[in-house]
C-alpha cells in the first residue's frame, strides 16, 4: 500500500520538472536563438515480490514478479539542432547563422575565456570592438585580410583600425580613418595639330591627382609646339602644383617634356623628361608600346607614370587647327587613380562571416571575418543564461572554423527566432496535467484504502 503512494508521489516530482520545462519554453517562445528543451522520463527500482524459476521434468518455468517505485527524470535535452525561423530586423549588425554552427564570443577582451551563442544581435561599443548588444561581450575571429580557416592562434577580438582625432574644441574623439593612395598612372589622349595657334602661348591642361599624404593636388600643365620650325616636336612642361585649396606648393616650370612624332604616320617615336628619352614601338598587335616608365616626379606629391602612347600628330580635319589632346589620372583601364583618406561611412557583412568597411574616399575594405565553433555533440552545451552556451565534457572540445566550411552562412539584417513549438508545448501541458492528476488520485485513493484497513480495527 505505501509503494503505490510514494510511486504517486514520484510522479508527481517527475510531471512538475516537466512542467517547469515547459513553462520555461513557454516564457522564451520570442526569445532570439533559443532551443526548446524537452523532458524524458525513467522508472525507478523495482522491488521483486517472486524471482522466476526455470523448467522443470514436470514443471513449466515462472517469470519474475516485480512491483515498480514510480518514474524519475532520466534526462532534460535541448533540441539544438532545429533552426529557429528568421526573424527580418533590417539592422545590418544582426547576423543569423544558417548551419550547426555558433558565434565564438569572450567577456575577456584577451579572448582566453569563451561561450558560444546562436545570438546574432551585435553592435560596435565606444572602442570600436564588435561586441553583443546584450552584454558586451567581444566577438572573436580575425582582423584584417587575414581568414579564420582552421587556425585557432589566429582567433582574436574583432576591432576597427581607429585613429585619433579632435572634435571642436580640442576634445579626442575616435574615427576609423583609410589612408589615402598616391595616383601612380596618368595618361595623355588626344590630338597636337601643329597649326594650332593656342600651341604657340600654350595650352593648359589640368590633371587632378592624390599625393603620397592622400591629399588632392591639381596639376597645371602648359603644351606648346617647342618654338622650333618642327611640325612633329612639341613641349610639355609642368607649369605649376596647387594644392586642395587652391595654393601653389612647390617649384614652377620642372618636369619639362619634348615630344617627337613620326611624320609619315603621326605616331608617337620619342619622349624626353629631363633628360631622359624613351622610345615607342609597335608591337605584333599594332599596339604602340613604350621602351620604358616615363616618371613624372613632383615635390611634395610624389610619382607617377605618364602614358603618352595614346597622342598622335595630325592635321586637323575640319580646318580648324585646334588640338584635342587631354590628360587623366590613372591608367587607359581606370585603375591606379588613386584616392584620399577616407573615413569609415558604414559596414557590411558577407555570408561567410567577412566584414567590409566603406569609407568616404569610395573604398571598401575587408576589416575582418568572424569566427565559428562546431561540437561533435552540440546536445551536450552547458547553458549558461543570456542565450550562451559553454563547452563541457559531453560536448567536446571546440572546433574553430570559416562557416562556409560545412556549407553553412550568415545573414545580415536577421535574427534566429526561438524554435520553440507552441502547438506542441500546449498538447504536452494536457499531458502533463492529466499525468500530475493521475498521480495525485493514487495518492488520495492509496490514502483512502488506509483508512479502511485502520476502521477495521474500530
Amino acid at each position: 500500500m505505501m509503494r503505490s503512494m510514494w510511486s504517486g508521489v514520484a510522479g508527481l516530482k517527475t510531471h512538475q520538472m516537466e512542467m517547469d520545462v515547459i513553462g520555461n519554453n513557454i516564457a522564451n517562445v520570442n526569445t532570439t536563438s533559443y532551443k526548446a528543451q524537452a523532458t524524458g522520463f525513467q522508472d525507478i527500482l523495482y522491488q521483486t515480490v517472486k524471482s522466476g524459476t526455470g523448467a522443470g521434468d514436470n514443471v513449466g518455468s515462472t517469470n519474475i514478479s516485480q512491483v515498480g517505485l514510480g518514474s524519475k527524470v532520466g534526462s532534460i535535452y535541448t533540441n539544438i539542432a532545429a533552426q529557429g525561423s528568421a526573424v527580418t530586423t533590417d539592422n545590418v549588425m544582426d547576423l543569423m547563422i544558417t548551419g550547426p554552427s555558433f558565434f565564438v564570443i569572450s567577456p575577456d577582451i584577451t579572448g582566453q575565456e569563451q561561450n558560444f551563442t546562436r545570438d546574432g544581435s551585435f553592435a560596435i561599443d565606444a572602442d570600436g570592438y564588435l561586441v553583443t548588444k546584450g552584454n558586451g561581450y567581444y566577438v572573436l575571429g580575425a582582423t584584417g585580410e587575414a581568414a579564420i580557416g582552421n587556425n585557432i592562434d589566429r582567433l582574436q577580438v574583432i576591432k576597427r583600425v581607429e585613429v585619433p582625432a579632435e572634435e571642436p574644441g580640442g576634445k579626442p574623439k575616435m574615427v576609423d580613418i583609410m589612408p589615402g593612395s598616391a595616383t601612380k598612372e596618368a595618361y595623355m589622349k588626344g590630338n597636337l595639330d601643329s597649326d594650332d595657334d593656342a600651341l604657340v602661348e600654350g595650352k593648359g591642361l589640368t590633371l587632378e591627382v592624390y599625393g603620397d599624404d592622400g591629399k588632392k593636388y591639381s596639376l597645371k600643365f602648359n603644351v606648346t609646339n617647342d618654338g622650333d620650325k618642327e611640325i612633329n616636336t612639341f613641349n610639355i612642361k609642368l607649369a605649376y602644383v596647387l594644392d586642395e585649396n587652391g595654393k601653389e606648393v612647390g617649384e614652377k616650370n620642372t618636369n619639362e617634356m619634348k615630344l617627337v612624332y613620326n611624320k609619315n604616320d603621326g605616331i608617337i617615336s620619342s619622349a624626353t623628361l629631363n633628360g631622359s628619352t624613351i622610345t615607342y614601338n609597335k608591337n605584333d598587335d599594332g599596339k604602340i608600346v613604350p621602351s620604358g616608365p616615363l616618371t613624372v616626379n613632383v615635390a611634395g606629391v610624389g610619382a607617377f607614370n605618364l602614358d603618352l602612347s595614346n597622342t598622335t600628330n595630325f592635321a586637323s580635319t575640319n580646318n580648324s587647327h585646334s588640338s584635342s589632346i587631354s590628360v587623366y589620372k590613372g591608367d587607359t583601364k581606370g585603375l591606379q587613380k588613386g584616392y584620399p583618406n577616407g573615413e569609415l561611412t558604414n559596414i557590411s557583412f558577407g555570408t561567410d562571416g567577412s566584414i567590409y568597411g566603406r569609407y568616404s574616399n569610395g573604398q571598401t575594405i575587408k576589416k575582418g571575418q568572424i569566427a565559428v565553433a562546431e561540437f561533435n555533440n552540440a546536445m551536450g552545451l552547458e547553458k549558461v543564461g543570456d542565450n550562451l552556451y559553454a563547452a563541457s565534457l559531453n560536448s567536446g572540445a571546440a572546433q574553430i572554423m570559416d562557416i562556409t566550411k560545412d556549407g553553412g552562412y550568415m545573414n545580415s539584417g536577421v535574427l534566429e527566432g526561438s524554435n520553440v513549438d507552441l502547438a506542441k508545448e500546449f498538447t504536452d501541458m494536457i499531458t502533463t496535467q492529466r499525468g500530475f492528476q493521475a498521480n495525485s488520485k493514487v495518492i488520495t485513493t492509496s490514502d483512502e484504502m488506509l483508512q479502511i484497513l485502520r476502521g477495521l480495527k474500530t
